[in-house]
This record gives structure tokens, sequence and C-alpha cells, in this order.
């Protein structure tokens, strides 16, 4: 527990790191696309939970549950500590425009008071003598003419002390206007600040809620450790025996690709396999899902059981958990190879894409038929439910030639 504690700790700062050029709308969307997930894998396991006791697909689901729980966690803390920044920024704002707002009231004071000073100057000269009496009273014609010249800058400097005294009442009301929206931005965002602590809470108290059902139903998964063992040895031979049907049918496509030339020795792709074949490799991380729901469940690759200690699985591919009689499609143009049964879990499709193939496995029905073109997103059949224990999962592998990849990588937004 406490390595894993350390380990969400780590994933957290790498994370934080990766999220300080985010935007707060590409959080916004992140956090949405995760919460959409937590809410699928919860009507998964609703509908599995009257069998819950005896699944391990319903522990596969729940595990999922919480990593996406966790990683929800981890959005809602970058969320929250860019708020955070943000306050403290919009606290530097306002404390900048009241400091502002101070020095331009005393501004306007100062410029108030030397307009008053003047006009009470000209008042008191008002009834000794006006303007033209000024002007004609000089001794000179030179006198007279430097009289004009000081009444009109004096009448200049008078208007001008007049509009900034306007200009800084305007420009003390704006900064007035502003500071009161930053306080309502702060509020808002203090708001924000304590609905985001609080839901932190209530995500904390649904990940160890998760968790201690977890624990419950591996406590009660090992004491019938034996018969799970068997489930786990026979899932495995059904994996093994559509590797090896996958295998030979791939080496068929293969050996009639090659009896087409005779002259060439060596297998080669026709032109159109070639560009096919391109096409499919430029859309590595970018081909749609092989259905509009689904959550993966089961990793490709070799996996530590989540139950017994000592026991390791390999996927040949991934497991997408989805609702029931949903609509299986295919990832990308390409045409229908085979199609096959396989013993206890139903029809599957293997689809060629020049040298690239997909394999769609837990199917009830299929709707294409063998040599037909099909293309991105076309239905090509319709998922199969155990009713035994309501599973309902699409089994999808990518193939190049002989060789298996992982299909996360090629799916868009898998990871």
């Amino acid at each position: 527990m406490k390595f894993i504690n350390k380990l969400l700790v780590i994933v957290f700062i790498l994370f934080y790191c990766d999220a300080i050029a985010q935007s707060k709308d590409e959080l916004k969307i992140q956090k949405q696309k995760i919460l959409d997930e937590i809410d699928y894998t919860t009507n998964l396991l609703n509908n599995t939970k009257s069998n819950k006791i005896k699944s391990l697909d319903y522990l596969n689901v729940l595990i999922t549950q919480i990593q996406k729980k966790e990683q929800f966690l981890i959005t809602l803390n970058l969320e929250l500590s860019l708020l955070i920044k943000k306050i403290s920024k919009t606290e530097k704002s306002i404390n900048k425009t009241i400091n502002d707002i101070t020095q331009e009231e005393q501004l306007l004071k100062s410029l108030k008071d030397e307009y008053a000073k003047m006009i009470f100057a000209a008042f008191k000269q008002k009834d000794s003598r006006n303007n033209i009496v000024f002007i004609i009273s000089a001794t000179d014609f030179n006198q007279a003419y430097k009289r004009i010249l000081y009444l009109k800058q004096y009448a200049t400097f008078r208007k001008n002390q007049t509009q900034r005294i306007e200009k800084s009442t305007i420009k003390l009301k704006n900064k007035n206007i502003s500071l009161v929206l930053q306080k309502e931005n702060y509020i808002r965002e203090s708001k924000s600040k304590k609905e985001l602590s609080n839901l932190k809470f209530i995500e904390l108290e649904g990940i160890n809620k998760s968790k201690e059902e977890k624990k419950l139903l591996v406590a009660s998964l090992v004491k019938s450790e034996k018969k799970f063992k068997n489930e786990i040895n026979k899932n495995q031979k059904k994996a093994k025996r559509l590797d090896d049907k996958i295998r030979k049918i791939i080496e068929e496509e293969i050996a009639r690709a090659k009896s087409k030339d005779l002259k060439n020795t060596n297998y080669s792709l026709t032109p159109e396999a070639i560009a096919l074949s391109r096409e499919f490799s430029n859309n590595k991380g970018k081909l749609p899902w092989p259905l509009k729901k689904g959550i993966i469940i089961g990793k490709y690759g070799t996996q530590k059981h989540s139950v017994f200690a000592g026991i390791e699985t390999f996927n040949n591919g991934i497991n997408i958990a989805t609702d029931k009689n949903a609509d299986v499609r295919v990832v990308f143009d390409g045409t229908v190879s085979r199609i096959f049964f396989i013993k206890g879990e139903g029809k599957a499709i293997l689809i060629n894409h020049g040298e690239y193939y997909s394999v769609y496995s837990g199917l009830k029905e299929v709707t294409v038929k063998a040599g037909e073109k099909v293309f991105s997103k076309e239905k090509i059949g319709v998922i199969l439910t155990h009713e035994e224990d309501n599973k309902t999962q699409l089994h999808f592998e990518i193939w190049k030639g002989y060789e298996k990849s992982n299909p996360s990588i090629w799916l868009y937004n898998a990871y």
C-alpha cells in the first residue's frame, strides 16, 4: 500500500509538470473524459453486480474504475493547483489596483487644489482690474504684448488643468470599476476552490470505498482459488487457440499471395496493398475504436494476475468491456479475410489491411462476408454477452505479418 501511495505521488508530480502548460479548457476536457469513463465503468459494474462474487471480470472492471478515479483525482489536484495560482494572481492584481487608486486619488486632489488656488487668485484680482485694464495699463507696447501672451498662457494652463482633472476623474472611475470586477472574480474563484476541495474529498472517499470493495472481493475469490485458477488456465488455452487460428490464417493469406506471383519467389505485396499498409501505418494512434462505447479492462502483453500471486497471463490483444448488443465496427479500410468460430468465445473476424491484420473476437452475429471490402467504422457484427456472468467484451488484436502489436498504441486516445 505504501508503495502504491508513493507511486501515485510520483505519477502526480510527472503529470503535474506535464500539465502546467495545459490550459484550463484542456484540463476540463481531460477531466470530462475521465468522468465519462468512470460513469461507464459504474454502469458495467451495475450490470454485473449480481454475479460479482463469482466474477473475475467484475474485479477487472472494478480495478479499471479505481485507476480512472485516481486519474480523476490527479486532474482535480491539477485544477485546484491552477486555481490557487489564479487566486494568488487576482489578489496581487487587486492590491495593485488599490495602490493605483490611492495614487490617482492623491493626484486628483493635488490637481483640484492647484485649480482652486488658481480660481481664488483670479477672483481676488477681478474687482481691482480686468484683463483689458491689465493690458492697457502697460507702460509700453512691448510690455502690453507680453501681458497678452501671459493671459493666453494662463487661459491655456487653466483649460489644460480642467482637462487633466477630467481625465484623472475618468481614470479613477475605471480603476474602481476594475477593482469591483476583480473582487467579483476573486469571490467566484474562491467559491470554485471550495467546490473543488469538497469534490476532492468526496472522490477520495469514493476511491477508498472502491478499494475496500476490491479488498473484500479479492478475499472471497482467494477462497475459491482452485476454481479460478482453472478458469484462468481455460482462458489462456482459449487465447492460445485463437492465436494459433489467426497465425494459420495469416500463413494461408501470405501463401495465397505468393501463389499469384509464381515468378517471384519472395512474398511481395501488390501496389494497392502497399498503399493500404502505408495508410494504415500513418494512422497509428488515430484509428477509431472498434466499438462506439467501451473501456479497456484487459491490457496487451504479460500481466501479473490481480488476485493470485505468482500467476502471469499473456494477452495477444486487448479486451474492451462494452454494452450488451453493441455494434462492432472495423477500424480501417480493408478486406474480410476470414470469419471463424472459437469454442466458448463466439465468432471472430480477421480483416486484411495490406500487410496489417485486425482481429475482432467475441461476436454473436457477423454482418459481413469473407472477401467483402469494408470501410473504416463500418459495422461488421454484434457483440456476444456470456449470460452466466454477464460478460460483454470484445477481444481486439492487430498483427503485422506474423508479428503481434499492442492495439492500444494504434487506437485513438486509448491510453
